[in-house]
């Protein structure tokens, strides 16, 4: 491979792996050997499909993957889901489609669950290196602490054991 298709194909992707969406929604349909399994939307479609892989039980059965990038990928998820019937799909799965969400609705639902986000990662930036060197003590403090719990709780258990049954101890 040349260094020209190494960096086309490192461009098609972010620091996190999912792929360019450049701020679109992908609607994507999960299939196995028995047919559609799921269909989903995401704006990070591969990171999303990888969660599903994992944590699903449903994950190993996945053969194939299509992505698509509808002008509006709530109502192509929902007609999706209520025309093709994936197995493993909850919501809109029934025996009317749902009426379509209000799109200003949908928006400010959006809007306020991004607000909340850029909050969050406001919260978690330490306001100057003094307090991100508390905090990285803190989680080595914790760390220590955890470490001696292990411990102590594995020399609880093994004092519990018939003398005959007990491990010997090694030095740490």
């Amino acid at each position: 491979m040349t260094d020209i298709d190494t960096q086309f194909l490192r461009s098609l992707f972010d620091e996190e792996g999912s792929l360019h969406t450049a701020g679109r929604t992908a609607l994507y349909r999960l299939y196995g050997l028995e047919g559609l399994l799921y269909v989903g939307i995401s704006t990070c479609p591969l990171t999303r499909i990888r969660t599903h892989l994992q944590q699903q039980s449903w994950g190993p059965r996945v053969i194939g993957i299509q992505i698509d990038y509808p002008d509006d990928a709530h109502a192509a998820e929902r007609e999706a889901v209520h025309a093709e019937r994936p197995l493993h799909n909850v919501i809109f799965n029934g025996e009317a489609a749902p009426p379509p969400p209000d799109r200003a609705a949908r928006l400010r639902a959006e809007l306020a669950a991004q607000q909340r986000r850029l909050e969050e990662l406001r919260a978690a930036v330490p306001e100057s290196t003094t307090h991100l060197r508390l905090i990285l003590r803190g989680i080595t403090a914790a760390q220590t602490k955890i470490a001696k719990l292990a411990r102590d709780a594995e020399g609880a258990e093994a004092a519990q054991l018939p003398p005959g049954r007990r491990p010997k101890r090694t030095k740490p």
